[in-house]
């Protein structure tokens, strides 16, 4: 009896030791520079009927922001579509943070129903957020074609 428990033990030992191997962070950087630096939420990603993605992105600054307010923030993360060719963005939802991580300010998020409605923006080309969707587009297509 000791020795099946200690066989489930080692073997269960074992599994511990090769998960952090196999494991992959749920936040991955997908851009870092002197301004930004902005994660993905891999795990919330998930892959739409008509081929877009719904992403959580985090944006984490290097110097303050400000709303329209005049509220300074030094994070964002932001709930978006993002379709990949080309690529294009439909912003669902914002939440700006101070640098202690309090709530400086938070979107609403449009009604499912008027979603398809929503215009597909383009971005500028060479800004940190074309770079960044661009690392999101190839990142959800490199797991796709995984699967």
């Amino acid at each position: 009896m000791t020795r099946s428990i200690l066989l489930v033990l080692a073997g269960g030992v074992a599994g511990l030791a090769s998960a952090p191997a196999d494991a992959q962070p749920a936040w991955p950087v997908i851009l870092r520079n002197a301004n930004v630096t902005v994660a993905l939420d891999t795990a919330a990603a998930k892959r739409n009927a008509d081929g877009s993605y719904l992403t959580v992105t985090r944006w984490d600054y290097a110097s303050l922001h400000a709303l329209e307010s005049r509220r300074p923030y030094m994070s964002m993360t932001q709930t978006a579509l993002v379709r990949c060719a080309p690529v294009r963005i439909k912003r669902l939802n914002e939440s700006f943070y101070a640098a202690n991580g309090a709530v400086v300010g938070e979107g609403t998020p449009p009604h499912p129903r008027d979603v398809q409605y929503m215009t597909w923006d383009r971005l500028k080309t060479g800004s940190d957020g074309s770079r960044a969707m661009s690392q999101v587009c190839a990142l959800l297509t490199r797991r796709e074609r995984r699967r």
